[in-house]
């Protein structure tokens, strides 16, 4: 019998829909509306064997997290320190402890990303690496822009990109 269970809340910040997903470890997924539809994949393909519990139960669960990331829309908390539990490629799981060090107001450039973690030749796997990080906001990948300064693809949407730039004080 498998007793693991994946909490799976829906929750609006500030009018914008995301869902998270958690379990005994952490956070396992992270989204906006924009990537909404890509939980249930992310949870087959590397949790298959959970039971997904959503509604009060899994509200109550997600609490803290919900409130954390109010405050961090609210201006009122640089780091969302979650304990996390990433499933997915050893690259896509080293790119994105890359990510990690990227601190609060800072942004890196895709190739900067490829340096720090060791592939720079690998800037396009980085690039999709980091397209597939499902703990958006948590793992920034909001603070990776172009190498010409520009604003660039987000899973969450350009809008969503910018402001979590702006909230960060973040000038493009």
């Amino acid at each position: 019998m498998n007793d693991l269970k994946i909490y799976i809340s829906c929750f609006l910040v500030q009018d914008i829909e995301f869902i998270i997903a958690s379990d005994e470890c952490g956070v396992i997924y992270l989204a906006n509306e924009h990537t909404h539809e890509y939980v249930n994949r992310h949870i087959e393909r590397f949790f298959s064997q959970a039971t997904k519990v959503t509604g009060y139960e899994a509200d109550q669960y997600n609490t803290h997290y919900i409130e954390e990331l109010n405050l961090y829309f609210a201006g009122k908390k640089q780091q969302l320190e979650w304990p996390l539990n990433l499933a997915g490629t050893d690259f896509q799981k080293s790119v994105w402890q890359t990510l990690l060090t990227i601190p609060y107001g800072e942004t890196r450039s895709y190739s900067d990303i490829a340096l720090q973690s060791g592939n720079v030749k690998a800037v396009r796997a980085v690039g999709g690496a980091i397209g597939a990080n499902p703990v958006m906001i948590v793992v920034p990948c909001h603070r990776v822009i172009g190498k010409d300064g520009t604003l660039t693809g987000f899973s969450g949407g350009l809008d969503l990109k910018d402001k979590l730039l702006n909230i960060e004080k973040i000038q493009l």
